[in-house]
């Protein structure tokens, strides 16, 4: 009896032990959405970030640019996050195809681009905000629309993730007229029969249109208010509305798409200048919840990513701004660094481990070709290590290595690997084409 209840309590063990070492990608949401703001921060601090996050809203010809200017500044060997707010039209409008003119030419710039992203359209739906907000049967339909957008450009499940991205508490607009000064409703799993309000489930499109769950949450202290709040989970699956829970029953990865946390917190009431004394003085608050957000993230195998909101509008409390507080972790504009965000990073995983969740979910792997890093189908990755070891071993001039390669698609590739088509031929034959251009322009 005591064998059986000794080899019951070690393998209960063991598995408590494995929900505490979940492995997770950790991104960084840019500053200002530049592109420098990532590189300054890798540079100065020594870190690789394998997720690089971006929020477009409005979409512009700015954003257009930093797209274009992603993939030999950025890299191909990283995951982009990327937000694309419709602006200020409603989820009926985006269904009627308003916004088709912006969607249709970002789909085409990150299929020429070949990066690869967990694309965020709409999100925080189930709150009272934004135009899209507060309308599920419309919203549905956007998301659709959209997501069909995507495959008529050509892009499938190896370019793009849709993400399912909501707020962490159902909060619709009173009568479904959303705005940014609208009255919104608590709608809690106890409200919602009595209520008849909309919560998350009821804008779900479909297990087709969504490859992931999304949720933001942030932890407010006292930045700029008098709001407090608690750990991770505390928000995140808050007695009442239990979200973290629900979100699983969909049993879809999740990707924190949003989260930080304020340093600032006291014990009386709101000041100002205290808030500001406390922010400039004071660097274990901060510390201590990003360990609990490290916690957290071990904790549970459901939540693959996250994504950092390293954004301090606020200027260093200087700038009194509606909604926003000292988020970030790393500022390089006020010279603040908090070193509890590098707990972290260490703690999460590196992309370059084929194993990686995200990868699998994409189907593609990292591959390393002499210093030419990029991501490639699962399914080409043995051919394309092979080949470009044979062409390497026998060429040396690039035009040999190129007349190589097309000799390959031409003649070889299907002989060689017989499940290939010629469209795959094609294919192998391009990222091949792609791996020497990287390395030309390196050595450039």
């Amino acid at each position: 009896m005591k064998k059986i209840f000794f080899t019951t309590a070690f393998l209960s063990f063991i598995i408590f032990l494995g929900a505490q070492t979940n492995a997770y990608l950790l991104g960084f949401k840019s500053r200002d959405n530049s592109i420098s703001n990532i590189q300054n921060i890798e540079e100065e601090y020594s870190i690789r970030l394998p997720i690089v996050s971006f929020i477009f809203d409005p979409y512009g010809d700015a954003v257009i640019d930093t797209i274009k200017k992603i993939p030999t500044t950025l890299g191909l060997d990283r995951i982009y996050h990327i937000s694309l707010s419709p602006n200020s039209f409603s989820a009926q409008q985006v269904a009627d195809g308003l916004f088709d003119k912006q969607y249709k030419q970002f789909f085409a710039l990150i299929k020429s681009g070949d990066v690869k992203v967990i694309f965020r359209t709409m999100h925080e739906f189930n709150g009272w905000r934004y135009p899209r907000s507060s309308k599920p049967t419309a919203f549905k339909k956007a998301r659709i629309h959209v997501r069909n957008l995507s495959r008529e450009a050509g892009l499938t499940q190896q370019d793009i993730l849709f993400d399912f991205s909501l707020n962490a508490r159902d909060l619709p607009a009173k009568n479904g007229n959303p705005a940014q000064t609208a009255t919104f409703i608590q709608c809690t799993q106890a409200a919602k029969a009595k209520l008849k309000c909309p919560t998350f489930e009821d804008y779900y499109p479909g297990d087709k249109y969504v490859d992931l769950m999304g949720v933001t949450f942030y932890n407010r202290w006292k930045g700029n208010s008098n709001r407090r709040r608690g750990t991770p989970r505390d928000i995140v699956n808050a007695k009442w509305w239990n979200t973290l829970d629900r979100m699983k029953t969909f049993n879809k990865p999740i990707f924190v798409d949003e989260v930080g946390t304020t340093a600032v917190n006291y014990e009386w009431a709101y000041s100002f200048q205290k808030s500001l004394e406390v922010y400039k003085n004071t660097y274990d608050l901060k510390n201590t919840r990003l360990l609990q957000l490290r916690d957290f993230l071990k904790s549970e195998p459901k939540i693959l990513w996250a994504n950092y909101f390293n954004v301090d509008l606020t200027n260093g409390l200087q700038n009194r701004t509606l909604g926003e507080l000292d988020r970030s972790v790393i500022d390089l504009a006020s010279n603040k660094f908090y070193n509890g965000i590098m707990d972290v990073i260490n703690a999460g995983e590196k992309i370059e481990k084929n194993s990686s969740n995200l990868l699998n979910l994409f189907g593609i792997r990292y591959v390393n070709l002499s210093g030419a890093k990029l991501f490639v189908p699962s399914q080409y990755l043995k051919p394309v290590q092979d080949l470009y070891k044979g062409i390497m071993a026998n060429t040396s001039s690039s035009s040999a290595q190129l007349a190589a390669i097309q000799s390959l698609q031409d003649q070889w590739i299907q002989k060689l690997y017989k499940r290939f088509t010629a469209k795959d031929a094609t294919a192998i034959a391009d990222i091949l084409r792609k791996v020497l251009e990287m390395q030309k322009s390196t050595k450039k």
